[in-house]
C-alpha cells in the first residue's frame, strides 16, 4: 500500500487553489460530482471509451472533464496525468470493483478517506461485521436451504445494481445463483434504498 509519506510528498507538488475531484463514472459518481461542483471544485470523470451520455440528464453532476481508459484496471497508468491535474480521488464501490482493491491500495494519487476501508465495502462479511459493530440492525442471515420466503442474495463487491437478486425459495436460489461468486443471503426487508457514502 502506498504510504502516508509518499502521499504527503505528492501533495507538496499540488496547487491547492486548483484542486480537482476525480472518480470513476457510474451511478454513484452523480452525487460525488454534484457535491464537488457545489464546493467550487473542478471534476474529472474517468470512463471507458466515450463519456457516458447519462450525464446529459444531470448537468449539475456532469464532470468538467473526462479521461478515457481502455479498462478501469489501467487507472494506475493515468496516475501521472491525474497528479498533474491536482486530482483527489473520491473512491466508491464501483471504483474498487472495476479497478480491484489491491491496485487501489497502491494507486499513486491522493484519495479522500481511508483506502483500507474499501476492502470492507467490497466484502459483505466484513461490511456486516463493521455495521453490526457500530450497533446498526441488519437483516437476518439465511442459509440457502432454509429459504422459505423472500430473501435478498447479494454478491460481494459493487456490481452496478446487478449484484443481487431476490429468491422466494431454495429452487429459485439454485436457479439464479452464480456459485463462482462469493455471496450473502439475507431476509428481504421492504424499505428505502440508501447509500453509505
Amino acid at each position: 500500500m502506498i504510504t502516508k509519506k509518499q502521499i504527503s510528498d505528492i501533495l507538496k507538488d499540488y496547487n491547492t487553489d486548483d484542486l480537482a475531484i476525480a472518480t470513476v463514472c457510474s451511478h454513484t459518481s452523480l452525487q460525488i460530482f454534484h457535491g464537488a461542483r457545489k464546493e467550487g471544485l473542478k471534476t474529472i470523470g474517468i470512463c471507458i471509451g466515450e463519456p457516458p451520455r447519462f450525464y446529459d440528464a444531470f448537468p449539475l453532476a456532469k464532470p468538467d472533464e473526462f479521461i478515457s481508459v481502455d479498462s478501469y484496471k489501467n487507472i494506475p497508468d493515468i496516475a501521472p496525468l491525474l497528479r498533474q491535474k491536482n486530482a483527489i480521488i473520491i473512491p466508491h464501490g464501483s471504483f474498487v470493483e472495476y479497478m480491484g482493491a489491491e491496485k487501489f491500495l497502491d494507486l499513486e494519487v491522493p484519495t479522500f478517506g481511508n483506502r483500507a476501508v474499501l476492502n470492507w465495502e467490497s466484502d459483505r462479511t466484513k461490511e456486516r461485521e463493521w455495521l453490526e459493530g457500530a450497533g446498526i440492525h441488519m437483516p437476518r442471515l439465511v442459509e440457502p436451504e432454509d429459504i422459505h420466503g423472500p430473501v435478498m442474495v447479494k454478491y460481494h463487491g459493487a456490481k452496478g445494481g446487478r449484484g443481487f437478486f431476490i429468491a422466494k425459495n431454495y429452487e429459485e436460489f439454485l436457479k439464479n445463483i452464480d456459485e463462482s461468486e462469493k455471496y450473502t443471503v439475507q431476509e428481504f426487508i421492504v424499505g428505502t434504498r440508501y447509500y453509505l457514502h
